[in-house]
């Protein structure tokens, strides 16, 4: 019994040693946000990435609908490579009129 619990303290011992010099050794990733946002601050796409990572292949989002309006595109291209900062892209819309014109005579 004494040797089975020398051996399991021996074991957790190095389970422990392990794991302290796993977090020395361990490296931090921060993550920078991207959001595709409507004009109302609803947000339509949302992810995280590691700065510098590769954005070319992402895809844009659908074009957020908005009543009485024409959704003409987003307020800055995607950024090639994720920059050190977190990024939020808006929606940017036109107000759609209808001119409605009379013949008369």
């Amino acid at each position: 019994m004494k040797k089975t619990i020398v051996i399991l303290l021996v074991l957790l011992s190095a389970m422990l040693f392990t794991l302290e010099v796993s977090k020395m050794h361990a490296n931090t990733i921060e993550l920078k946000r991207l959001e595709f946002v409507t004009t109302e601050g609803v947000v339509v796409y949302r992810d995280y990435f590691e700065t510098g990572a590769n954005l070319s292949d992402l895809e844009i989002p659908d074009a957020p609908k908005k009543d009485g309006y024409i959704f003409v595109g987003w307020s800055i291209e995607i950024p090639e490579e994720m920059p050190n900062h977190h990024v939020r892209i808006f929606a940017q819309y036109m107000q759609s009129q209808v001119v409605v014109y009379e013949r008369i005579g």
